[in-house]
């Protein structure tokens, strides 16, 4: 076999696993660095016994496993469907509806009629105020009364909390209240996950604040116990290691801190996706892309001009605010298992409601009935039932064809179901336009890589409706996020609020060192040694006047203000289109990150040449019947060129060639798809 090796660095065997809506997938890495994979149905009711099979499958034992990365979606299914833990606020006196008040923006048309505010997860009734105060300066106005909080714990207490919030006036300036408080309740319930503020988002603007620290409460519990249920069936397994866990920042941390810092998972997968389409461009000398993920529910894409995705400080899952560091991406309800239906208008619709893992599409022969994108796929004839998988799990087209044939529009199934995959390609290309012409970037100069289940099959049309003229589908597509976390860096972002005009202080050698020292005590309570990781500055800035700030990141060397603002005006040029030099620019917080980056070199397989022969079967493709070749991904060895109408076939995901189209397998393995029109 020939392989493509990147680095040289020995490790021992490791592990990225990923859990999707619909299936489980590991990517697993040797001493040597030789990659293997592995594949499982997810299992939604116990979530962490898919994470054990996939691993038990792969006949790997766990005492030789040096570092397992997991990316899980159990803190965003706790959220999105409200079953989390029963989670109590406690704030200041005279502000506990601001959680329920929020802000007078929304994010939605303001012509909907049916618009409804995103409502947060807990009641008014489990919100409590405490008689303090602490001033924008951080003096403290009204000392903290202890005894008389506690009686308002206690209330909270007696109704079966599992998580508490705290949020208190002006915490970020001066956290004397909320430790006390955190420290009373930790000491006198240890039971009780508490979630305080200063901790969790030490950050001005008490909205975002506030529902920052409820959310994270609201799901913590849940996240504790599942890593608790997942680090006991390694360990009874035999791993012997640190279990990492995949942030929304394109990150790991360790376990230990998933419970206190749950909000940082809500993305985890896709942010994993991200970092992995990321480093097989970079192998592939391609500099700007943009990454479509297409799994069983949704669909996520992100942006990275020069390899160098946006990390925003805050992202919305289902309306609320968690003002966490993650990769900026768009999501929509697109995935192999969204359900197709007519709307009350009589048109046509996908999504986002999905099939999921169980039942599943109606193909999967699981009990499923109703039509989903893979059905369409299916009855295309761009997914051959007996390949389906790697041949692993055979698919039912009649169940598929019944279940679109109920939609009874006209022209019969398969314009049915080409006109459900042309929708969901609509819908992939208005989620690109979001990260790119709707921020001033032409997507025609970029190149998008694929990936995902079902990232490759749709990638080629959806350029072509956008006008992108390249397409990257990597090594084993489907197992992209897993190999995400494989590779993943290990990221800790800390925020530090300090409101300021910019001067030539702003970024000196005494703010330097005080920062450098948060970022040391930061990465000692993560474990890292010195020395082991670097350390990034970051600064809010905004024109005075404005609401919302940008984040100028620096390598953490001295800076003067005239420095400072010329990064600030250069970002906020490409992001809004202008600068204004005679305005004043402001400074209202300070970020760090600490980043030890991966260990060990990963080598990705080649194809041998062995596979099926190729067969000549029709498909509709882009609203035409066509004949088209499938072939094994396994045939096509570096420098192989194939025109379309042409569909590659391989076990964890399915590569649709268009006509006028054309592939050429790299010299790394990975495939490039051409449009030659």
């Amino acid at each position: 076999m020939t392989e493509h090796q990147v680095s040289a660095r020995p490790a021992a065997n490791r592990i990225g696993v990923e859990i999707g809506g619909t299936f489980t997938d590991l990517v697993w890495a040797g001493p040597d660095g030789r990659l293997h994979t592995g594949k499982t149905p997810s299992t939604p009711q116990a979530i962490h016994e898919a994470v054990l099979r996939v691993i038990s499958d792969a006949g790997m034992p766990l005492a030789s496993v040096s570092q397992v990365t997991h990316g899980s979606t159990v803190a965003t299914n706790a959220l999105l469907t409200r079953r989390g833990a029963r989670t109590g606020l406690v704030t200041t006196a005279g502000f506990r509806d601001v959680i329920i008040l929020g802000r007078a923006d929304r994010d939605h048309d303001i012509y909907d009629m049916r618009y409804r505010r995103p409502l947060p997860p807990i009641r008014r009734s489990m919100i409590r105020e405490v008689h303090e105060r602490i001033g924008p300066d951080g003096q403290v106005l009204v000392p903290l009364d202890l005894d008389a909080a506690w009686k308002e714990v206690a209330q909270l207490l007696d109704q079966g909390i599992e998580g508490i919030a705290i949020c208190l006036l002006h915490a970020y300036r001066n956290p004397d209240h909320e430790r006390a408080l955190a420290e009373m309740i930790r000491s006198r319930a240890p039971h009780v996950t508490v979630s305080a503020s200063h901790e969790v988002s030490p950050e001005f603007r008490e909205y975002e604040r506030s529902m920052t620290s409820v959310v994270n409460a609201f799901v913590g519990p849940v996240v504790e116990r599942y890593i608790a249920r997942l680090e006991a069936g390694l360990r009874e397994g035999g791993y012997g290691g640190v279990l990492q866990i995949m942030q929304s920042n394109g990150g790991s941390m360790p376990a230990s801190s998933a419970g206190a810092n749950a909000v940082r998972m809500l993305l985890s997968g896709p942010a994993a996706g991200v970092r992995a389409a990321i480093w097989f461009a970079r192998r592939n000398d391609i500099t700007d892309v943009i990454t479509l993920d297409m799994g069983g529910t949704s669909t996520d894409v992100a942006i990275a001009p020069g390899l160098n995705p946006s990390i925003v400080p805050e992202l919305k899952v289902d309306g609320l605010p968690v003002r966490t560091p993650s990769v900026d991406m768009a999501t929509i309800g697109a995935g192999g298992g969204s359900i197709a239906f007519i709307d009350k208008g009589g048109f046509l619709t996908v999504g986002p409601e999905s099939a999921g893992a169980d039942p599943g599409p109606a193909c999967y022969g699981r009990g499923g009935e109703r039509p989903t994108v893979t059905d369409a796929q299916v009855v295309a004839g761009l997914l051959r039932p007996e390949r389906f998988l790697g041949g692993r799990m055979k698919l039912l087209p009649e169940r598929a064809t019944a279940a679109l044939g109920a939609l009874s529009l006209p022209g019969g199934v398969e314009v049915t179901a080409d006109a459900v995959l042309r929708l969901v390609n609509s819908n992939m290309a208005d989620a690109v336009r979001l990260v790119s012409t709707r921020r001033g970037i032409d997507p025609r100069d970029f190149t998008i890589v694929a990936y995902g289940g079902g990232g490759p099959l749709h990638a080629a049309m959806v350029a072509e409706e956008l006008g992108v003229r390249q397409v990257l589908v990597p090594w084993s597509p489907g197992l992209a996020s897993a190999f995400g976390l494989l590779i993943a860096d290990t990221v800790i972002d800390v925020a530090q609020s300090g409101l300021h005009r910019l001067a030539d202080e702003t970024l000196n050698g005494a703010r330097i060192e005080q920062l450098n020292q948060r970022a040391a005590e930061a990465a000692s309570l993560n474990g890292l040694e010195p020395g082991s990781y670097r350390v990034a500055i970051g600064m809010d800035m905004r024109y005075l006047g404005q609401a919302f700030e940008l984040t100028i990141w620096t390598d953490g060397a001295p800076a003067a203000a005239a420095e400072l603002r010329a990064l600030f005006e250069t970002e906020h040029r490409g992001r809004y289109g202008y600068a204004r030099p005679k305005l004043d620019v402001e400074v209202v917080g300070y970020r760090i990150r600490v980043v030890r980056e991966a260990e060990g070199h990963v080598t990705t397989p080649l194809p041998e040449g062995e596979a099926l022969k190729p067969a000549i079967l029709d498909a509709t493709i882009g609203g035409a019947r066509v004949s088209a070749q499938f072939i094994a991904r396994a045939m096509l060895q570096p420098g192989t060129r194939l025109d379309g109408p042409a569909i590659i076939e391989e076990a964890t995901s399915t590569t649709v060639i268009p006509p006028g189209w054309q592939l050429e397998c790299l010299p790394t393995g990975d495939l490039l798809l051409r449009d030659t029109r």
